[in-house]
């Protein structure tokens, strides 16, 4: 495979001409020399810059998902890559690494569930059945008896975010506007 600076500066070219930019486009065409280029821009799909990034990142996400060996980790990697970062060898290698801890960690963690709820199936049922009981003067919250959210695995209560507070040295006054000027 073969990528000419030509070819490059077309896609640039095109890119700027999609997205609006049309005078800088323009002095990109001249200072490229894109109207000597012996590219057929008809033939050039729309987009075409963006889709070839795509596939890029895809082939970097792809790399990091398969082991050494060649097979094929089971999931999705911990988040997508972004276009940099994909560009970064130190970031690709270590999101490698922590896509497989966290692959092996599942794996041990769902060996260790298997074999504990296989262990306490019995238990579990009348634990449950008993802390369902509504007992006398407990209220019930959002249709459910108290304990039913420790139940569901929920052991802390949902954080509510407060007032925030902004210091005034900490704020900026733009003089010359005649309300304020909020950046969020």
């Amino acid at each position: 495979m073969s990528i000419t600076s030509d070819e490059v500066n077309f896609l640039v070219y095109r890119y700027l001409q999609e997205s609006g930019f049309s005078h800088s486009a323009f002095t990109f065409g001249i200072e490229s020399h894109i109207s000597q280029s012996n590219i057929n821009g008809t033939l050039v799909p729309p987009a075409a810059l963006i889709s070839i990034l795509q596939k890029g990142l895809q082939y970097v996400e792809a790399e990091i998902s398969i082991n050494e060996d060649g097979t094929v980790f089971d999931g999705r990697p911990i988040e997508s890559l972004s276009l940099i970062d994909a560009v970064m060898p130190d970031v690709v290698q270590t999101r490698q690494q922590a896509f497989r801890e966290k692959l092996a960690q599942q794996q041990a963690s769902a060996a260790a569930a298997a074999a504990a709820t296989a262990a306490t199936a019995g238990a579990t049922t009348t634990a449950v059945s008993q802390q369902n009981t509504p007992k006398n003067g407990e209220a019930t919250v959002n249709g459910e008896e108290n304990g039913a959210h420790a139940i569901n695995n929920h052991s802390k209560p949902m954080e509510i975010d407060g007032d925030v507070e902004i210091p005034p040295n900490k704020a900026t006054v733009l003089r010359g506007h005649e309300s304020e000027v909020f950046i969020c």
